[in-house]
């Protein structure tokens, strides 16, 4: 390929940035887990041929090793203040950005979230233009930048892992015992070989008759690609599996309009007039629920606070008795929630687990507890960084999604006004959540929920 010309990826203009253009990549250190990248050291080797200066801030935790990133053209620097673009994969602490800057990474902020308000402040209070990778979207709203299927791996492996510790703690001895946490395996296929292997176990009839047919429930639309690799994955256990479950399958209207078939235009317009009907007709069967649902407030949830009471102390009991045999104390076993939003669309979860603690148990008395062998409760996993446990895989799938939008967020201008800025995708433009020193006209609503926070 010759020196500006465009290679078409993903619909984006790839032409060269001016050579006086740089780029930063920062150092995670939100989480002592994370060791993604934005991007591998492969493309920093494309940006580079293409005249971009790259610095890295050096970080001994990080999947790729600094000489590798200097091998491929980069520069080690602690200091960033030279980039035109800062990418990280998590949020910045708010007192490491760097004023009349353009960063990039997931900021989580669009919900008004209470413990990230304070880098926001101080996104506005710089004149940082903050793009969040969570809001790039083509224009059919799908997400166009993401670590995706890792999640839904990742999800997969963990809670089929701690499903062995949890059945166990109640008198099952299942195959699960033999699967291990997802950063336990060399790489992915790895993973992939000892799910089959315990697949077989299962086939021959290793799991006790006394806890009944397992039923997985893989729920979200929002990415596909997340939650179909969930379901794959255990399928690879020869588990029985629900089909992904979509909006159509629990969304009703409340006032029974459109009840012979799910309209998807009315929904987006009117998320408030609708409910699920996920926690009556679905959750009850369910011995796993995997979550992939990214939710809204303004969007019904898809279970509520009540509804754990009666799924975790039903009235009568499922399970297949057989004399000398523990029975399970309720039919759902464990949630796996890959979206990681505490009080999201699952309201019980409230709160994110980490690698090193990656459970808890959830009983009816809303009661949260480390202890497995409490004789009620559901096994609740939410990592919200489950892709950093496959970190090599994640960083080279996110940062082929990524390259192409680089060199037009090269282009954004954090002292000029959002309307004037030119030379950018719409997909961009979405992204952009803080500009010029003032929230965009798209997020401004962010003030709302903060007023309405605040009134509480």
């Amino acid at each position: 390929m010759t020196a500006g010309e465009d290679n078409g990826v993903n619909g984006v203009s790839q032409k060269h940035a001016p050579t006086t253009k740089v780029i930063g990549i920062r150092r995670e250190t939100i989480n002592v887990w994370e060791r993604r990248a934005p991007l591998s050291p492969d493309h920093v080797k494309q940006l580079v041929s293409k005249g971009i200066k790259v610095l890295v801030q050096p970080m001994n935790r990080r999947v790729h090793a600094m000489w590798e990133y200097v091998q491929a053209g980069a520069e080690e620097s602690e200091d960033l203040s030279e980039a035109d673009l800062i990418l990280s994969v998590k949020q910045v602490e708010a007192n490491e950005l760097l004023p009349n800057k353009t960063f990039a990474f997931f900021s989580h902020t669009i919900k008004a979230q209470k413990d990230n308000m304070p880098l926001l402040d101080k996104v506005l209070e710089q004149n940082v233009q903050l793009i969040d990778y969570e809001m790039m979207t083509n224009d059919s709203g799908r997400r166009v930048v993401m670590f995706g299927k890792w999640a839904g791996h990742v999800g997969a492996i963990n809670i089929l892992h701690g499903m062995g510790l949890r059945l166990l703690a109640l008198g099952f001895n299942t195959p699960f015992m033999n699967i291990a946490l997802a950063h336990n395996y060399l790489d992915m296929e790895a993973a992939k070989k000892s799910l089959n292997q315990v697949g077989k176990q299962i086939e021959q009839g290793d799991i006790p008759p006394a806890m009944g047919p397992l039923i997985f429930v893989v729920t979200g639309t929002g990415n596909v690609s997340q939650v179909r690799s969930a379901t794959c994955f255990i399928k690879l256990c020869n588990c029985r599996t629900a089909q992904t479950l979509t909006r159509d399958d629990h969304l009703r209207r409340i006032d029974g309009k459109y009840s012979e078939k799910f309209n998807v235009a009315d929904y987006e317009a009117h998320s408030d007039q609708y409910e699920s009907a996920f926690a009556k007709e679905i959750a009850p069967y369910a011995s796993v629920i995997i979550n992939g649902i990214l939710w809204h407030p303004s969007q019904p949830r898809l279970l509520k606070t009540d509804d754990a009471v009666k799924l975790l102390t039903p009235k009568i009991s499922v399970q297949r008795v057989v004399p000398g045999q523990e029975k399970l104390p309720h039919r759902l076993i464990a949630i796996c929630d890959i979206s990681a939003d505490p009080e999201g669309s699952i309201e019980f979860v409230r709160k994110c687990t980490t690698v090193d603690k990656p459970f808890y148990i959830y009983d009816q008395k809303h009661v949260e507890t480390d202890s497995f062998d409490q004789k009620s409760g559901v096994l609740i996993c939410s990592i919200d960084n489950m892709p950093c446990q496959m970190a090599k895989e994640a960083t080279r799938h996110f940062g082929q999604l990524l390259l192409p939008y680089v060199y037009q967020m090269l282009k954004c201008q954090p002292d000029e006004s959002f309307e004037e800025q030119k030379g950018m995708s719409d997909t961009i433009k979405r992204a952009i959540i803080a500009q010029n020193g003032r929230l965009t006209p798209k997020y401004e609503y962010i003030a709302a929920l903060r007023a309405a926070q605040r009134a509480k």
